[in-house]
């Protein structure tokens, strides 16, 4: 392990940076068709119907035309052999209860049938109406026992509160409770995102994920938790670079904090970003992400940024998100 945080190491003191596609220095493993995407949005059109407001307000009314083969054009063309898609923002939580219970099990229907239609191309991390603790639960074991999701998504904010909330314990719990992958995307329209405020102008994607990690460790929760792999996007907002601070004299924080995954998106074309990814992540813990469609060309900028030696490229690009989630694998 010690060996690949080295070659990164040495790979960014010569000028790399990470060819996404991880560019590879060969790109062999997109131009196989290789790339595993584990941060790709998806639209399900009874969503974008039943919460058109939010989505608008959100900027996501410009998807409207997205369609799984739109996608798959565009991995194709980029050599994404399998993307783990997600829903798109604001989530499925809109206050109503019912409305947004309904919305969770369209998306995740959708993204069920997506997998379905199109074989080793697709999988989907399932959407959960928190913070309605009840109507999550039913769906957490609706979409991994009917719908066979590879995982579970969840937001790092639901208006003002941070995943540290207690009132999010019964749910974290219970996906500890059954070992999943869960990956958590920041809540960028939230209470948080106030024009009219300067102080609660401050929820960037980059900002909310840290928020919530450290919300997470001072609420004691993240220790609680040893069986969830937790995948943040965004190579974990600002989490590599204050780490250690965030950690404290405990070691046991400190642990916690390594056990995370993170995945590449918007990494990759900022050199200090990608730097502090690599100084800190555990090696087989950072996976490729694009943010595509919301970052247009996030598969293919992946692809060019930086330079790895190929063994590192290839588990980047694939290996690491086959081992955590192994019906990836070919």
């Amino acid at each position: 392990m010690e060996s690949n945080l080295i070659s990164r190491r040495t790979a960014l003191a010569l000028g790399g940076s990470l060819a996404a596609g991880v560019g590879l220095s060969s790109l062999k493993a997109a131009e196989a068709g290789k790339l595993i995407d584990v941060h790709h949005h998806y639209f399900a059109p009874a969503w974008m119907k039943r919460f058109e407001k939010e989505i608008a307000a959100s900027n996501g009314a410009r998807f409207a035309s997205w369609t799984p083969q739109t996608a798959l054009d565009e991995m194709d063309k980029t050599g994404c052999s399998t993307a783990i898609v997600t829903c798109g923002g604001p989530g499925t939580w809109n206050g109503n209860v019912e409305a947004s219970r309904a919305a969770s099990r369209d998306v995740n229907e959708f993204g069920a049938k997506m997998v379905a239609d199109h074989r080793g191309r697709f999988g989907f991390f399932a959407s959960v109406p928190l913070p309605d603790t009840e109507g999550s639960l039913k769906e957490i074991d609706y979409a991994m026992g009917t719908l066979k999701a590879d995982g579970i998504l969840i937001w790092s904010n639901y208006g003002t509160r941070f995943l540290g909330d207690p009132g999010f314990a019964p749910v974290l719990e219970e996906l500890n409770r059954r070992k999943l992958v869960v990956y958590v995307h920041p809540m960028v329209i939230s209470a948080l995102n106030d024009a009219d405020d300067p102080l609660k102008a401050l929820g960037s994607n980059w900002e909310n994920t840290t928020r919530t990690i450290s919300s997470m460790l001072s609420s004691g929760i993240l220790m609680k938790l040893p069986d969830v792999k937790f995948i943040f996007s965004h190579g974990a907002g600002l989490l590599p670079t204050v780490a250690v601070r965030l950690a404290g004299k405990s070691p046991e924080k400190l642990a916690a904090l390594k056990r995370l995954y993170m995945d590449t998106a918007q990494t990759t074309t900022n050199p200090g970003a990608w730097a502090a990814l690599n100084a800190f992540a555990e090696p087989s813990h950072i996976m490729f992400g694009s943010d595509y469609p919301y970052v247009a060309d996030g598969l293919s900028l992946g692809l060019k940024e930086v330079k790895l030696n190929a063994t590192d490229a290839a588990a980047i690009a694939r290996g690491y998100a086959e081992k955590l989630i192994p019906r990836l694998r070919a």
